[in-house]
């Protein structure tokens, strides 16, 4: 998908207006630079009619006299239902397609205790919430009702076992439906056992319970429903060893073979999720191996793609990591999956948050991290647990806000707690442009995109071959503005495009450093150089560009032709680098020889290996020394001038040589390091 835009010397140009403020971001390639203008101060941009950038944060359960817990979504194609835990109740709130409620939250339970044991899936046309009442000691301790997210109960609430047996306290843990019927999965306190239990769209029990999996001591579940069965995944264990089990379930009882998904074992769990992309699977779980300073689990969220038939695809995905990522949410657009996670939930840290990202169907991100929700009164964004879901349009998110009570790292309580939603276009939304202008010879237009997705620009002088020309991503707003600060010759056309995705790739660059000792000030404000001066060693440096994940330095290799002193030598972590589209690797210093030869280089970068044909440098025939002086006023510095030197003779030259194109000066401050 495509948004084109013309520029041409008359200035014409079709354009389409949309919400939104601007936002500053470069984007560069080799030869051409775009840059995204933004103002002092946010305002609305002129010609769009009133916006705001970021999707509007909804208020959906913000009653100041009760806790609220979310826990589920549904949408019947007119509304949303928002399954939550208010106070002692267990409820739906009704939200139109445009974010209004539609009345006061339906009460459908009550008692589900904290952590709330309930749950909420919905059909295509009705939800069935799911919830245990904590204040019964003995028999059947679960039931359910049919909600529809637009006229509210249907019928009574039903237990959901015909009868308790040997069965303790049945404690509800996730809900699934396959458009018409469900299946709930609860726990029995006493034997740490799950179970499944079917139910037809009527509310009525679909045969006994099932046994789905006997715990070893404590376990989260997930579930959900591919295109003729569901999948449950159970993260479970003891003494400090958790696994991922999962197996898949017919809609009418048939059990297939647990296996087991996780590879290294976690010391803790949490709640995961599964997503579904039409053929496979994605089952994401919390993991741990090491612990904080503060007790804390060291959380990062892996993955694993499950076959539709249920078994176990490729290897285990390290998904989202460095900020103690936990309780993840996941749906799929028809394209790409979001994922969204709760950053730093249970740690002393004050930047709690909720996080979300694209990911393709095989868990590769496809643009930056977000931040879909912004703090709300005195709570920020806590969890987005069963908070995803793509109505075949767009995202409705929904969060808890409100903080964790603790007693060293165990979770005790919860303080706060209201509901707020947000929506997000899907990943495939066209981009567009609108709004164009030449602004001092420069061409610049608003760019509409869909946050977390990344486009790639590409220029064109007769619509036929187009050249890209570098990658653009949000990680919020909506709008950007690009300004092309390259002119085009007159007379002249040229057209831009955005393509969904990126198509450029990663670019890489070969270069070297190569160093030489000249002298030293020794106190003086001009060097005394000892001549003949000659290279000592040298460095290479590969950097890469327009990489949404860039390798570690431990996973970046070096090898030149031979007598190069590099051969499959890792990149020298102290001396590289990685940041946002980019990374920046260097070898390890070589004295022997003491400049590279010409030749092939080849940069092994993640696994494959990167070519470059390199001319002799001639380095030693090329040195020359660029002798400062500097003039102080007391300890001021008042300027740096130099002149050229022949590194054989210390002969001044005349100027500068021609193969010399550009001088660097490092200043060092007393005590401030390099300014």
């Amino acid at each position: 998908m495509t948004a084109l835009c013309d520029r041409g010397l008359d200035g014409t140009d079709r354009a389409i207006s949309l919400d939104g403020m601007m936002h500053k971001i470069r984007m560069m390639s080799d030869k051409r630079t775009m840059w995204m203008a933004v103002p002092l101060a946010l305002g609305l941009v002129a010609g769009l009619p009133t916006g705001i950038a970021r999707a509007q944060i909804l208020p959906i359960a913000t009653n100041a006299t009760v806790p609220e817990i979310a826990g589920g979504l549904a949408f019947d194609g007119t509304n949303y239902l928002v399954g939550l835990v208010s106070g002692t109740n267990v409820a739906g709130q009704r939200v139109s397609a445009d974010g209004q409620l539609q009345g006061n939250p339906v009460v459908v339970g009550s008692n589900a205790g904290f952590p709330p044991a309930a749950g909420f899936a919905g059909g295509r046309v009705n939800a069935l919430a799911a919830w245990s009442d904590d204040t019964i000691p003995s028999g059947v301790t679960m039931f359910g009702q049919l909600v529809s997210p637009s006229s509210g109960l249907i019928g009574p609430k039903f237990p959901l076992l015909a009868a308790a047996g040997s069965h303790g306290f049945q404690r509800v843990a996730a809900v699934a439906s396959d458009g018409t019927n469900y299946l709930v999965v609860w726990g029995d306190d006493s034997s740490g056992d799950f179970y499944g239990q079917l139910v037809t769209g009527a509310g009525t029990l679909s045969g006994p319970e099932l046994l789905l999996r006997a715990a070893s001591d404590n376990g989260n579940v997930a579930a959900a429903f591919g295109r003729t069965h569901y999948l449950v995944a159970v993260q479970e264990g003891n003494d400090n060893v958790n696994h991922v089990h999962c197996r898949t379930v017919s809609p009418t009882g048939a059990l297939g073979t647990s296996f087991q998904v996780s590879s290294v074992a976690s010391l803790d769990q949490n709640p995961l999720a599964i997503g579904f992309d039409g053929t496979n699977f994605l089952v994401v779980w919390n993991h741990n191996t090491t612990y904080s300073g503060e007790g804390a689990p060291d959380w990062h969220l892996q993955g694993r793609l499950v076959s539709h038939e249920g078994t176990a695809l490729g290897s285990v995905l390290d998904l989202v990591s460095g900020e103690r990522p936990s309780f993840p949410a996941l749906a799929f657009d028809g394209a790409h999956y979001l994922l969204a996670w709760a950053k730093d939930v249970v740690t002393a840290e004050a930047d709690t948050t909720i996080r979300a990202r694209f990911l393709d169907r095989w868990g590769n991100p496809v643009g930056p991290i977000l931040t879909p929700f912004s703090a709300q009164g005195l709570h920020p964004p806590l969890l987005p647990l069963n908070g995803v879901l793509y109505d075949g349009t767009r995202f409705l998110l929904v969060a808890t806000y409100g903080s964790f009570v603790l007693e060293g790292q165990e979770i005790v309580g919860f303080s706060g707690g209201d509901v707020y939603g947000t929506t997000l276009d899907r990943s495939t939304q066209p981009p567009l442009f609108s709004n164009p202008a030449a602004t001092d010879g420069q061409f610049q237009v608003l760019f509409h995109v869909v946050p977390g997705q990344t486009y790639t620009i590409e220029i064109s002088t007769n619509l036929v071959s187009w050249a890209p020309v570098g990658t653009v991503s949000s990680d919020g707003p909506k709008i950007l503005e690009l300004v092309d600060d390259e002119g085009i010759a007159e007379p002249g056309r040229l057209f831009y495009r955005a393509v969904v995705g990126n198509t450029l790739g990663a670019t890489f660059e070969l270069s070297f450093h190569m160093y030489a000792w000249g002298g030293s000030f020794a106190g003086a404000t001009t060097p005394a150089p000892v001549y003949p001066v000659s290279p000592g060693g040298y460095t290479a440096l590969c950097e890469v560009e327009n990489e949404l994940f860039p390798a570690a330095p431990a996973s970046v290799f070096f090898t030149g032709p031979a007598g190069s002193g590099l051969s499959n030598t890792p990149a020298d972590a102290n001396n590289s680098s990685t940041g946002d589209m980019q990374g920046s690797y260097q070898s390890p210093y070589v004295s022997s020889p003491a400049t590279p030869p010409g030749g092939a280089w080849v940069v092994n970068y993640k696994g494959t290996n990167i070519t470059f044909t390199v001319p002799d440098p001639q380095a030693a025939s090329r040195l020359v020394i660029p002798l400062p002086t500097v003039t102080l006023s007391g300890d001021v510095l008042q300027s740096v001038h130099w002149v050229y030197k022949d590194a054989t003779t210390g002969a001044t030259w005349s100027g500068a040589p021609s193969h010399l194109t550009e001088i660097q000066v490092q200043i060092d401050g007393v005590g401030e390091g390099r300014i």
